[in-house]
């Protein structure tokens, strides 16, 4: 039964990021991926959440031409409902976009549950941002705030996920405890950006 809702919920993210990615090629925006890009290997079971109220997990992503416009962003995530309950509680979740030297561009706030409440399974959750001209490298920061598990990628990790402290301003690698392993593993976020 076991591997029958994991392939289910295999299948059914897949089917989210390949509507993800059908979407931007019908609608002529880029989709900015900085994990591995292969849906069939993301790792599922890999979910992870800092649970701290300042400090996130944090993408830099670098747009493919000067002039190119931020629209939305795309969190693989999951607040663990299960169906069989009511909603999780409502907690506050946070999303920043950083320039290159890490100075607020935008930030959004809201509860986790329109956008992370998915029956038994992970999915993205889709942040829509007001068309956000950049002109350099930046980050996309989600602060989770424990209400979330954000996806983790561990495949051809490229160093471009980190966590990001908004008080000290501060980069560390993301590099998180797997279960049956001592040491921290580097992983990249499956955050991802779309423009045009």
């Amino acid at each position: 039964m076991k591997k029958i809702l994991l392939l289910t919920a295999l299948f059914s993210t897949l089917a989210f990021f390949l509507a993800g990615t059908s979407l931007a090629q019908e609608t002529g925006r880029e989709m900015l991926i900085q994990d591995s890009g292969n849906e069939t290997i993301v790792n599922l079971a890999g979910l992870y959440s800092s649970g701290f109220l300042s400090v996130g997990e944090a993408v830099k992503f670098t747009p493919p031409r000067p002039g190119w416009t931020l629209d939305a962003v795309h969190i693989l995530g999951w607040n663990g409902y299960d169906g069989n309950e009511s909603l999780p509680e409502e907690q506050v979740i946070s999303m920043e976009v950083r320039d290159e030297n890490l100075n607020l561009l935008y930030r959004f706030t809201d509860s986790q549950l329109p956008y992370f409440t998915f029956v038994g399974q992970p999915g993205i959750g889709v942040i829509e941002v007001p068309s956000l001209p950049i002109s350099g490298d930046f980050y996309v920061c989600f602060y989770d705030r424990g209400a979330v598990d954000v996806g983790i990628d561990r495949n051809d990790v490229e160093g471009s996920s980190y966590f990001f402290d908004m008080q000290t301003k501060e980069l560390f690698p993301a590099e998180v405890g797997i279960v049956g392993s001592e040491e921290l593993v580097a992983v990249s976020w499956i955050i991802r950006a779309l423009g045009h």
